[in-house]
């Protein structure tokens, strides 16, 4: 199943694995409907890692493609706690050791 609301380096990534004609697939309008399906086992479906909520009912299979997906850390624009800050902080840091950020 694809999803409708995939970003671009999802997209790329299932539009790789549909060019496989022993791939049948279909889409989706969103996540959860896409889990419906899921649920259902009417489908399987590629997925970014961050929308896995850990529940049980599902098996989230890691799958490693040579694209990145690029993620956003959200929050209040009024959000001044400094917990909140300090671990902006400490993955900037990370990523930027390991080459990951500019």
């Amino acid at each position: 199943m694809i999803g409708g609301g995939s970003p671009p380096a999802l997209k790329r990534i299932q539009n790789e694995l549909i060019q496989d004609p022993a791939i049948q697939y279909f889409n989706s309008p969103d996540h959860d409907t896409s889990l419906t399906y899921v649920a259902a086992g009417q489908a399987v479906v590629l997925s970014p890692g961050f929308l896995n909520d850990h529940n049980s009912m599902y098996a989230w299979i890691p799958f490693a493609p040579d694209i990145t997906l690029p993620c956003v850390l959200c929050t209040h624009a009024g959000d001044t706690r400094r917990s909140v800050k300090r671990f902006a902080e400490l993955l900037i840091e990370y990523y930027r050791q390991d080459g990951l950020m500019l």
